[in-house]
């Protein structure tokens, strides 16, 4: 019926007109009823909450959400921070050749420290990987004994992810160095803890990727960010297991979103076993399994990792913010 009609509620939802104009634009009935739903809510999503709020399945409202996140409209706050980035390119000192045969003439270390590189490295610096290591050296001042065990630690690495007598190139390893650095990774010392509790983190990774069918393959960017987030929230792959199973039960695939607000979920009620899910959170219907020796293996195996992340925030100086 043509005319002119009133609305009958005068409060209500304010929608930005630079919103409206993009749902429009995108055609999506779904996508504007889960962005009314998510301001309704005072911006919370819980995808099974927004499933049930505007008579959808989950596989709606995801897919509405992937609308909402094309269009800018929503940021995902359960989404894991962004990696950090390296500090700007042009805060990088510009070395020339001439600076370069200068140090090397003029300072010991830097000069003993050339060598010794190139034998780990297993070949002869060109002049950009020259300027590499006299960044390293330099600019980011991290002491010879520790660029040593740096180039080492990038060699064995490189050479467990793409097989023996592979060779980081001296860019990769300034990429790894600026890590180093503002981790505060800057002795012998703390290398070492770095190191091993790096070590024990990657192993923790092939095992959650594991329990979620993922291994033999290397993980994503965000994929790697989601498992790091969950490692470092203290689930081990039994409690990571049994999120996965219900993501799956509930859209029908792994869908990150949906399995991360799960574990956030548990995290925030301090739950973070598969005994702790048993007792305070179990499926419908579920009953309780025996025991096994290895779900106290992995329980333990949790709580290192939450520990070893402790660690790591201490070599930055983050301890007791």
């Amino acid at each position: 019926m043509a005319g002119e009609f009133v609305l009958t509620d005068g409060g209500g939802i304010n929608l930005p007109h630079e919103a409206v104009a993009k749902l429009l634009s995108a055609a999506s009935g779904d996508a504007a009823l889960l962005y009314i739903y998510i301001l309704s809510h005072g911006g919370h999503y819980e995808p099974s909450d927004a499933a049930g709020g505007i008579h959808r399945s989950l596989q709606q409202v995801e897919s509405a959400m992937d609308v909402l996140e094309r269009l800018g409209l929503v940021t995902a706050r359960t989404s894991p921070a962004p990696a950090p980035k390296l500090r700007p390119a042009e805060e990088r000192p510009q070395y020339t050749k001439e600076d370069i045969e200068r140090a090397a003439k003029s300072d010991r270390q830097f000069h003993d420290l050339v060598p010794e590189v190139q034998e780990a490295l297993g070949c002869v610096l060109s002049s950009e990987g020259l300027q590499n290591l006299y960044n390293i050296y330099d600019n980011l001042k991290l002491e010879p004994p520790v660029i040593l065990t740096l180039v080492n630690w990038c060699v064995a690495r490189y050479e467990d992810k793409y097989g023996p007598g592979r060779r980081p190139s001296m860019r990769s390893v300034e990429k790894e160095a600026y890590i180093w650095e503002r981790e505060g990774v800057l002795t012998v010392e703390t290398a070492e803890d770095y190191m091993r509790i790096q070590s024990s983190l990657r192993q923790g990774e092939r095992e959650l990727a594991a329990a979620i069918g993922l291994a033999g393959r290397s993980l994503s960017a965000t994929e790697k960010r989601y498992i790091d987030a969950w490692l470092e929230m203290g689930f081990g792959p039994d409690a990571t297991a049994v999120a996965y199973d219900r993501t799956v039960i509930k859209t029908g695939r792994l869908t990150w979103r949906y399995m991360d607000s799960i574990l956030r979920s548990w995290h925030s009620k301090g739950i973070h076993t598969v005994r702790e899910i048993e007792e305070k959170d179990a499926a419908p219907g579920q009953k309780r399994p025996p025991r096994r020796q290895e779900d106290t293996k992995n329980e333990t195996t949790a709580s290192e990792y939450r520990e070893m992340r402790a660690t790591l925030r201490m070599l930055k100086g983050e301890d007791g913010q």
